[in-house]
């Protein structure tokens, strides 16, 4: 009775310390305990950043939306290790591609420019996988288009075996991403061997300074960074001899990758996932350059996007009269000619386009300079801020369009080519030579001829302030840039133009042109929806067994921003079990307490 009785005096202690052991294991718990938890067999469900999300899964490439804020949840054990690395691994394929979304570097999402700080969303994400040791090289994203920003970490598997994981920066590349157009004309990708090799050199000297022995390795990479991931995987796979590690215990996950190897390994450790509809992939630089993944592919899914083919009318371009009627809009410039599959016409256009002229050595020489220079422009902005440089370029109302357009009319207007406007156009040379490329006919003299008016028509950085009546979006050297490389750009290519002219008339008709590049602008968008990173996800996400889709528009909880607080990763029964213990080891504090006190 006088137990009974000292309980019921003391009661309301022992509830408060029950509430405070309860606390104290929600908010801290999951944190102290979690590196053990993440190394094991048992699976985990960790958050990596999403960059968006699709509002249908089932047709991912064509419901993308950009959120950057967003999160997904995948799930992670260090079991998936235990398999050889050859072979279908779908959920080890998922979480690589999530890693590979966390090693994006993007300035607009709050990551530090400062090399010394880390990128705080895949520290996040390695944290929470269990890696430590981090190391990071090039994280800033400085100007230098030989860089490649890298991290490694490693960390111990349930069997005493070390996991070193790699990963490269994967988007926001800034002006490294310039090193995708140095093709070079002889050996692998001439940019993202450099870019491979400083990978190659910083895995030996992570190895070398941690001396460690019996180890595996897990490399990811998405796009460019995948390309050169690939590289990294051949050179490892070529020297696997001098490492303590067998071909079986190396982990390459590529996603999106260009072709980059001028040999064909097909190496079984290095997995080339791809979306068959990601048509960047096999035309960039394509195997009638040379270029091959080293890997084996991956399909995650077929290539069933159709495209509708188009071709501008120069019946109704050719003929003065009714070319005022293109020009005010009572006539199509434009006419449909059939509809196929997105990858058919990639292949028979890259065909077209090499044995006309563009090959590696043509790009190399002549494309590169002018482009390199235009998209450095590009690349060196944030991405909040590229889009106003190609709104600026398509402007028709006071951009460049807009410009040309505009002193174009006027020169046509106030030159004196004729008593009226149809007989001015008849005898206006930029007119007559536009109509001579849609031909196919016209010569170099009178493409050099064409472009200069064009550039003239351009006019000078002042007319557009002017215009705007404020700073321009671009600045005064982003314009010259412009106005000195646009037209070597399209000199470089108009022999393509020239050729489909030609061949866009001897397959439709007289009255047809430029089949092939219409179809491509046309089509621009489709054509590249396949590689934007967040219709990835879901697709690999299906392919897992017994699994639900990737969850759709996902809170952004905050996890990535906070290295040390991991909160809801900890597996379910893992918070219910401390707590109890908690609880119980808050209720025996208790008894003591009360106990001490009563005396």
């Amino acid at each position: 009775m006088r137990i009974i009785n000292f309980f019921k005096a003391k009661f309301k202690y022992v509830i408060y310390f029950l509430l405070a052991a309860f606390i104290i294991s929600i908010l801290f718990s999951p944190t102290v305990h979690y590196n053990a938890l993440a190394t094991t067999t048992d699976k985990i469900t960790v958050t990596y950043p999403y960059y968006g999300f699709v509002e249908d899964p089932n047709h991912p490439w064509e419901t993308v939306f950009d959120a950057l804020d967003e999160t997904g949840t995948i799930n992670y054990s260090d079991a998936y290790f235990e398999e050889s690395s050859p072979g279908d691994h779908p959920e080890l394929r998922a979480v690589s591609y999530a890693l590979a979304l966390a090693g994006y570097e993007n300035q607009a999402d709050g990551y530090p420019s400062d090399p010394s700080k880390p990128n705080p969303k895949l520290y996040n994400l390695l944290n929470q996988l269990g890696f430590s040791d981090y190391q990071s090289w090039d994280i800033s994203s400085e100007e230098n288009g030989h860089s490649m920003g890298t991290t490694i970490a490693h960390k111990t598997l349930p069997n005493g075996q070390e996991l070193i994981v790699v990963a490269p920066r994967n988007y926001n590349y800034m002006t490294e991403w310039l090193s995708n157009f140095n093709v070079g004309t002889t050996g692998d990708h001439a940019g993202f061997s450099e870019s491979a090799n400083l990978i190659f050199e910083r895995f030996n000297q992570y190895v070398t300074e941690h001396n460690f022995t019996n180890y595996k390795t897990w490399a990811v990479g998405y796009s460019r960074g995948g390309a050169v991931i690939d590289l990294f995987g051949k050179a490892i796979n070529a020297n696997i001899s001098n490492y303590e590690m067998s071909p079986d215990n190396f982990y390459v996950y590529t996603f999106g990758a260009p072709k980059a190897s001028i040999t064909a390994t097909n190496y079984t450790n290095i997995h080339d996932v791809k979306d068959g509809n990601d048509l960047l992939l096999g035309y960039v630089f394509p195997e009638l350059w040379g270029f091959y993944n080293t890997g084996t592919y991956e399909e995650i899914h077929p290539a069933d996007l159709d495209i509708t083919t188009s071709m501008v009318s120069i019946a109704d371009l050719a003929d003065p009269a009714r070319a005022i009627n293109v020009l005010s809009g009572n006539v199509s410039l434009t006419e449909d000619v059939g509809t196929m599959n997105g990858r058919d016409f990639m292949d028979a256009w890259l065909e077209f386009v090499n044995e006309n002229g563009l090959t590696r050595e043509y790009f190399d020489s002549t494309v590169k300079a002018p482009l390199s220079a235009i998209m450095k422009i590009y690349q060196m902005r944030t991405i909040d801020h590229q889009s106003e440089l190609t709104d600026f370029i398509k402007d028709t109302d006071k951009g460049l369009a807009g410009m040309v357009a505009g002193n174009a009319l006027m020169d046509l207007m106030m030159g004196g080519y004729g008593s009226d406007l149809v007989e001015s156009l008849a005898n206006f040379p930029v007119y007559q030579n536009l109509v001579k490329v849609l031909k196919g006919t016209a010569t170099d003299t009178e493409i050099d001829e064409l472009l200069t008016k064009l550039t003239s028509y351009m006019g000078d950085y002042s007319d557009y302030e002017a215009t705007f009546g404020e700073t321009p979006s671009i600045t005064e050297d982003e314009f010259n840039v412009i106005k000195t490389n646009l037209p070597q750009l399209v000199k470089a290519l108009s022999p393509l133009l020239i050729a489909d002219a030609k061949y866009t008339q001897e397959t439709f008709g007289e009255d047809y042109s430029l089949y092939y590049t219409y179809s491509l602008v046309a089509n621009a968008e489709n054509l590249v929806i396949g590689h934007i990173p967040e219709s990835i996800m879901p697709i690999l996400k299906s392919l897992i067994p017994n699994t639900e889709e990737d969850p759709i528009n996902v809170p952004n909880t905050g996890a990535e921003t906070q290295l040390g607080t991991i909160g809801a990763m900890t597996p379910t029964t893992g918070i219910i079990g401390e707590i109890i213990i908690a609880s119980l080891f808050g209720a025996i504090l208790s008894i003591v307490f009360i106990s001490c006190k009563s005396k």
